[in-house]
Formats: C-alpha cells, structure tokens, sequence
C-alpha cells in the first residue's frame, strides 16, 4: 500500500506463493507498476518488513516509510493493491492478511482468489494502462488474460505460409502442472483453445492440451513439474487417472512449477525410448532464433534496408547456461549474448538494460523476452514491400502481445513455442537437434563461512580466493570444452558448483576434483569425492 502512494496511486499486486517448492512452503513474490519485480530500493524495504518480530515495530517503520517517502504527496493518497494465491493450503488465510493489512492502511484491494504468479502480474501491468507500449491493448482481468493469449496465439499461425502443409491431425500437447493452480488455468485456456480454428482452410481446432497432475491428483511439485523435470533430468511422475502408456510415450510434453512461471518440454526418442528434455537454454534458443530470422527478413526488404534503424538483439544467459547453447547463439542465430548474475531479477534487468529485443532463459524454464520502446516505434512504422516481409511485421507485432513481458509465463511461453514450431514446421526431435548439449555435473560443498567466496558479477570468476580461481583453472586445462565455476550459495553455507566438459564422465570427475579444491581452499566437510579418470 506504501508502494503505491509513493507511485501516485499506480496498482501493485502481491503473490501468495512459494513456486516450485513443496506445499508446507510459503512466501510471496511482489508485483511493481510495471508487472515486472519491485526494483532493490523497494525489495530491501519489504524485506525489512518482514524480519520485523512485533507488530508495533512494523507500524513503526511503515508509518516512519510513509512520512519519509520523497516519492510520496498530499496528492497521491490513494493505493490500489492487487492479491493472488496458489493452491497451497495456508495460502488463502495469508492472502487474507494480506488483504485486511492492505485495506487497514487504506487501500483499494482487488483479491482475484487463485491465479498463476504470472497472471498476477499480468492483471497489474494492465491495471496501469498509461504504462503499457502502444502495441499492447489493456485488458485488466483474467478473462482478459487468456482472451490475449488465445487470439494472438491464433493469429501468429494466421501468419502461415499459403504453401505450408497443415496438419490434418489434432495437435496434442499434454501439459504436466505439478499438482499446482496451472492446472485449473491450462483447462480453461484449452476450452477457449478448441473454439478457435487453424488457418489456411483447416477446420482442426488450434491445439489440444491435455493438463495432468491437478491440485487434486498428488503432492504439491513432488516427483513433478519443472523443477523435478530440470533438476533431475527425469519424465514427472503421473498422478492423474491416465494410463502410463499414454503419459510417457507421448511425443510432445510439457512441464510447469508450482505457480506457473517456469516450462520446460520433453519427450522420449521414438527410436530408443531416450527421455530428451529441451529446458529453457532451448527455448532461449529457439525463440532468439526466430525473432532474428524475422527481423532479418525486414533488413533484407528492399524498401527497409537503408532507412530502418538496427534493432539490438541478445540473449542473457546465466553462468549455468551450457556451453553448447552459448556457442549456437554466437555462432549459428548470430546474436548477441550477455552472462548476467544468476537470478531473475538480474537477468530480466539484464535483458531491459541492454538490448531491444532481450531474450532471458535461465537453465530452470524461467524466462520470456522483452521488447523496448524503441521496437514498438520501428515495427509500428515498418512498410513492408515484398510478401516474405509482410509476414515477419506482422509476427513481430504480435508478439508483444503473446508475450508476457513482465515475468516468465509457462502458458505463454507454452503457446509461443508452439506456434514457432507450427511455422517452422518442426517436431520436438527437430528443435532438440539446435545443438547438443554437453555434459554437466553440479555440485555442493558445505563450508563454514560461505561469505570467504567472492566472485565477479556474473558468477564466472572466484576473486577471493584467489587460489580456488588459479585451481579450477587448472582442473579445466587440457580440454577447450571443460568448464567450472563456483560461487556461494544464496540460502545456506554452503558452496555450489557447476562443471562441464566433453562427456559425462569427464563432466563427472571435473566436478568431484572441484569439491576437492573448495574442501582444500575453503574448509569443506563433505566427504572427499573419487576421481576416476582425468580431462
């Protein structure tokens, strides 16, 4: 409610959620005018917020923040406070405290019940519509929500080719939900999905999602969703009433968290039965992929090549991000590729700061694109001259609006890259086959001070110590593929690492000669790893 005066009345919205944690978690994620997360200033006042033990001491500091604020003044007395939740079972008492404190200090509080996280952010970036670029129309609510996936979505595959050949089979995606709210939100989208048909003459509906792994059906991001699916390198587990067989040899799978900010797809090899996961590297990929082949389009026209300004195109990775991805970016999409701390909130910053159409993906499924002003001004006032060319504006002004620009959205990342793989007209086999990744290993030393580790601000490098930096070097020398970094865990004293090289054999040992290095260096108890073969 502060936050929102010190806006001059601007929405912010409050998320009950603790994501792709286990259903006795809790937390909450906050929402900024913008849709997008609250900037620093504002997060260390929430967070002291939080850590405050007595009531008295928390109206102390809200009512010291109010009268402090420079931001805030006679004329903005008004707040509005948008309030979500997930499916957990203590989180609609903690919405409600949410929503009585909001309201006690006066705010106007619109509780929208149970929403994904990135529908809460959805209905406040539209709740403040004098923000939102020309090219996106507000719509304020859910409805509004899905209504702007579903006929975006649709006309993106209008943008189909005449020559292209449209299934005349049902498409299927089944869609795992991690036993969270996605579930409820994948079986209404796809009501909405059937009413809307393909193009190009075909009376098939646009996709069929088959949602799986409901509130009801099992535990909370237990043995599913993307966390599970992306850690472990595992098919979820199944909990519907649904036969294995159809679950797992399907050739198109999806998977989200517990709150529906993260996705990643997977399938099994029909060849060898091989369970393949395409994680958020992929999607980076081939979502980068397509924006630059389509912008290239309209530098190539004609009527555009000497008076359209040059769109600034990248991709922010994380140090996690494999290696093969990285190279296939610079080398393959030719596009620009920043390594950003890890962390949402550092990469969307990274992504905002530097590039005009800024793609970010972290390893885990979390991520979308953004676009600037400065795109919405050019493809706005872009006259096409050849055919080819007035297909690309017309995808690159949809996109804006299928994308979720103010946090990673799984149904609308769903969406995207389904309609990117109908254009492109490949299957899950075809997009894997972008590059291969290589091996990796991670790992976790516990230490007793984790703050001994200093690294640079992207995570790549050890400045202190700065023997466990010349060491890693050393475990990688002999081998141009192997890597390692370290850095000190967020959460714990504890210290993660992160090896890759040519095989996983040689990923493997890397990885326990770095455990051995930070026991050495840093003081670490876990117990000294066997190294089998060497790079």
């Amino acid at each position: 409610a502060v936050h929102s005066k010190a806006l001059g009345g601007d929405a912010v919205g409050v998320m009950i959620t603790a994501s792709h944690n286990g259903a006795p978690d809790n937390g909450l994620k906050l929402a900024d005018a913008t849709g997008g997360m609250w900037n620093a200033t504002w997060e260390s006042k929430a967070v002291v917020v939080a850590n405050l033990k007595q009531p008295s001491r928390v109206l102390r500091y809200l009512s010291d923040l109010s009268s402090s604020s420079s931001s805030l003044s006679s004329s903005s007395s008004s707040s509005v406070v948008h309030v979500g939740r997930d499916t957990r079972d203590h989180s609609p008492a903690l919405a409600q405290l949410v929503v009585r404190a909001a309201r006690a200090m006066g705010a106007t509080v619109v509780d929208h019940g149970l929403l994904t996280t990135p529908q809460l952010h959805h209905v406040v970036m539209h709740a403040n519509a004098h923000l939102l670029p020309p090219l996106i129309c507000p719509r304020r609510n859910e409805s509004g929500y899905f209504e702007t996936l579903c006929h975006s979505y649709q006309a993106l595959l209008h943008t189909t080719p005449l020559n292209y050949l449209v299934p005349l089979t049902e498409r299927t995606v089944w869609v795992d939900c991690a036993c969270g709210v996605g579930y409820d939100k994948v079986v209404r989208l796809n009501r909405m999905l059937q009413c809307l048909k393909l193009p190009v003459g075909s009376n098939s509906p646009l996709v069929n999602l088959v949602a799986v792994n409901g509130p009801a059906d099992g535990p909370l991001n237990e043995h599913c969703g993307a966390e599970h699916v992306q850690k472990q390198r595992l098919p979820p587990r199944i909990y519907s009433d649904i036969t294995t067989e159809n679950s797992t040899n399907t050739p198109y799978f999806a998977s989200l968290d517990g709150d529906a900010d993260r996705i990643v797809f997977h399938y099994h090899d029909p060849k060898d039965g091989t369970f393949c996961l395409l994680d958020g590297d992929k999607i980076a990929a081939l979502l980068s992929a397509f924006c630059q082949e389509e912008l290239n389009v309209l530098y190539a026209d004609s009527h555009n090549s000497n008076n359209t300004p040059i769109l600034k195109c990248g991709v922010v990775q994380t140090a996690y991000a494999n290696g093969a991805s990285t190279k296939y970016l610079k080398d393959v999409v030719n596009t620009s590729v920043l390594i950003a701390k890890t962390g949402v909130k550092y990469v969307h910053a990274a992504a905002h700061d530097n590039f005009n159409v800024g793609v970010y993906f972290e390893a885990n499924g979390h991520g979308t694109i953004l676009f600037s002003s400065s795109y919405h001004e050019v493809i706005g006032q872009m006259k096409p001259t050849t055919e080819r060319a007035q297909l690309a504006v017309r995808r690159l002004r949809l996109l804006p609006s299928l994308v979720n620009q103010s946090v990673g959205d799984a149904l609308s990342n769903l969406l995207l890259v389904d309609a990117i793989l109908f254009l492109q007209q490949w299957d899950m086999t075809r997009w894997q086959t972008m590059y291969r990744d290589l091996p990796s290993r991670q790992q976790k030393v516990k230490v007793p001070d984790r703050s001994m580790i200093k690294t640079n601000d992207n995570e790549t490098k050890v400045l202190a110590p700065a023997s466990l930096q010349k060491a890693l070097d050393a475990a990688c020398h002999g081998s141009a593929e192997a890597r390692c970094f370290v850095r000190p865990s967020g959460t714990e004293n504890a210290v993660r690492i992160y090896a890759e090289a040519a095989t996983q054999r040689q990923a493997d040992d890397l990885a326990s000669e770095a455990v051995i290095v930070v026991q050495r260096i840093c003081g670490g108890t876990n117990p000294s790893p066997t190294i089998v073969s060497k790079l």
